[in-house]
C-alpha cells in the first residue's frame, strides 16, 4: 500500500495556517502526487485557533476525507497554543513536531517527551524582518522542508509566485531562511514530558437539554480572553496623542477607551493585536510591538 503522509497545522486566524496547507498540497500535486488540504475553524476570525490538514500520497487516490487525528507531522505556527491545546495528540511514533518559537531547541526539548523528531525555528522573527508582518506561513514551510521530503522547494516556487505575486520573492526568501535556521533534534521516548492541564469544552448532552432553544450562558462573550490571540500589541505614546479618539472609533473589538487623563488605551484582555488603531492614528502615537509569550 502506498505511504500516506498526514500533516496537521496548528495556528491562529491570520497567521497563514490554511495557506500553508494549500501551498503544500499544490506543491505535492505539481510533483505528480495526490494531495488534500482543508481547514477546520469556528465562527471567530483573526486570532482564533485554527486547524488545517494535509494528506499526501505518492501514487494512490486519497479516499479519506475526515480531519487528521493521527498525523505524521505536526506544525505549530503560534507558540501560545502549546499551553492551550495538546498539539502532540495522536502524533505517530517516529513523527515530527515543528514549532515556531523564539526559545532555544534545548529549552523546548525539556517540555516534550516522546518518540518524535523536534524542529524549532523563530519563524515570527524571520517574517517580521523579511515580510514586515507576523504571518509565518511560508516561513514554516521552510521548516517543514527541513524535516520532511513530502514536498520539495522547487515544487513550492510556482504556487508561492501565483499566490503572492509581487511579494513572492520575499516569501521565497523567508522560506529558504527558515530552512537554514531550523534546529532539529530527536526526542527520547523516555524523556519526561511537562504535564499541562488543557482547557476542555464541557457541554450538556442532548438528553440533559430542555427541548427547544437554550442559551446556556447569556452574555458570555465578555468572559473570552481574546487578548491571548495576538502576535503583536499596541503601545500608546501620550506625548503624540491628541485625544481625537480615531483609534477607538476604528477598533473592531471596541476595546480602546479613555483613561482618567483623557488618553486612549487598549484593554489587553480583549485586544487581538490587529494593528488597525496604529494604521489609522493621524499622529503616529501608536506603534505595534511583538507580543512576548512565556
Amino acid at each position: 500500500m502506498d505511504k500516506l503522509t498526514e500533516i496537521r497545522w496548528h495556528g491562529r486566524g491570520g497567521q497563514g495556517a490554511v495557506t500553508s496547507a494549500e501551498l503544500t498540497a499544490l506543491a505535492a500535486i505539481k510533483e505528480g502526487k495526490f494531495a488534500q488540504a482543508f481547514p477546520s475553524f469556528g465562527p471567530e476570525r483573526r486570532g482564533a485557533p485554527v486547524l488545517a490538514f494535509n494528506r499526501i500520497s505518492e501514487s494512490e487516490h486519497i479516499r479519506v476525507r475526515s480531519a487528521v487525528t493521527q498525523p505524521d507531522i505536526v506544525v505549530v505556527l503560534d507558540p501560545g497554543l502549546l499551553y492551550i491545546v495538546d498539539v502532540t495528540s495522536g502524533l505517530k511514533d517516529g513523527g515530527a513536531l515543528i514549532i515556531n518559537s523564539s526559545k532555544k531547541l534545548v529549552d523546548i526539548k525539556l517540555e516534550f517527551g516522546g518518540p518524535w523528531q523536534l524542529a524549532v525555528v523563530d519563524a515570527t522573527a524571520i517574517a517580521l524582518e523579511l515580510l514586515k508582518v507576523p504571518i509565518v506561513n511560508t516561513t514554516m514551510l521552510g521548516a517543514l522542508l527541513r524535516v520532511s521530503d513530502a514536498i520539495k522547494l522547487d515544487s513550492l516556487l510556482e504556487p508561492i509566485e501565483e499566490r503572492f505575486g509581487k511579494l513572492a520573492q520575499r516569501n521565497i526568501e523567508a522560506c529558504k531562511r527558515a530552512y537554514k535556521e531550523t534546529s532539529v533534534a530527536k526526542l527520547s521516548p523516555t524523556s519526561k514530558k511537562v504535564e499541562r492541564v488543557y482547557a476542555k469544552e464541557s457541554w450538556p448532552s442532548w438528553q440533559e437539554l430542555t427541548p427547544g432553544f437554550v442559551v446556556t450562558e447569556p452574555g458570555n462573550a465578555r468572559s473570552y480572553r481574546t487578548g491571548d490571540w495576538r502576535a503583536q500589541r499596541p503601545i500608546f505614546n501620550h506625548d503624540r496623542c491628541i485625544k481625537c479618539g480615531i483609534c477607538s472609533l476604528f477598533c473592531p473589538e471596541d476595546c480602546i477607551s479613555q483613561n482618567g487623563d483623557g488618553y486612549f488605551e487598549a484593554d489587553l484582555y480583549y485586544c487581538k493585536g490587529c494593528g488597525i488603531c496604529a494604521r489609522e492614528c493621524w499622529t503616529q502615537a501608536i506603534t505595534m510591538v511583538e507580543e512576548v509569550k512565556e
